[in-house]
């Protein structure tokens, strides 16, 4: 018999019933499309995929779970770490992750071949997106993606109650140029994340303005970044000096 192991996966199986049928309906499953499934539980949205899409890929990390996914019709399981394998390509992707890893799992999506996203999250996650927080993983998300709050979950919808409300969210890929210019210059210093924030906020402003690597010195030497945060790379630079960073770069006016 299948016990939670709270502790190694924090786990939290949706199981009302209601917003299973509102979560479904949001995502608008048609027959047409190719879905992934990431994190299925005990299936209790994947039986209805299954029988509502083209086709059905589910990725799920815990084995011990086979008995509630096996003999689905269009369904193919694929036992392992998002982490760790390429996301199929798909029309929609459907998923309810532990915060533990939403950060590398934003990061991925930004190279996978998707149309949309419907994930259940917990909500300080999305509260920090949707009101522009400014901290790396917010950053890394509004400047890749747009994301649309659809329904709250409450924690007594599961089995094992997150500590915390739930969102179900809608998630699509943002094209660079509708981007605000903060989150364009955020979108090129992630890309050019292992370079030094001096270095790749040059190429940034290069790219966003048709400077030259003049020009663009320029602007960055008037903004007066503390030395430290300028010798930073995007990659491993903390919240609390992205913050710092932030106050120089919302100045920038051209």
């Amino acid at each position: 018999m299948f016990k939670n192991d709270y502790d190694k996966l924090d786990q939290h199986f949706l199981i009302d019933k209601e917003v299973v049928d509102k979560y479904l309906g949001l995502a608008d499953i048609k027959n047409s499309e190719t879905i992934v499934e990431i994190g299925a539980g005990k299936g209790v949205l994947t039986k209805y995929i299954s029988t509502h899409c083209k086709k059905l890929y589910v990725i799920e990390i815990d084995k011990r779970l086979n008995e509630f996914l096996k003999d689905l019709d269009n369904t193919t399981i694929i036992y392992n770490n998002v982490l760790d394998i390429e996301i199929p390509s798909c029309d929609k992707i459907i998923t309810s992750l532990p915060y533990s890893i939403i950060e590398p799992f934003i990061k991925k999506l930004i190279n996978a071949n998707f149309k949309e996203m419907y994930m259940l999250m917990g909500s300080n996650y999305v509260d920090d997106v949707l009101n522009k927080k400014i901290t790396k993983l917010s950053i890394i998300t509004n400047s890749y993606f747009k994301v649309s709050k659809l329904l709250t979950v409450y924690p007594s919808s599961f089995d094992i109650p997150p500590r915390t409300l739930s969102y179900i969210v809608k998630v699509e890929k943002s094209n660079f140029e509708d981007l605000d210019l903060i989150y364009k210059i955020y979108n090129l210093l992630y890309y050019y994340q292992d370079k030094k924030i001096k270095n790749s906020l040059m190429e940034a402003l290069i790219k966003i303005y048709n400077l030259t690597k003049k020009e663009a010195k320029n602007i960055i030497d008037k903004l007066n970044i503390p030395l430290d945060i300028l010798e930073d790379k995007f990659e491993t630079i903390s919240n609390k000096n992205l913050n710092v960073l932030n106050k120089y770069l919302v100045t920038i006016m051209i």
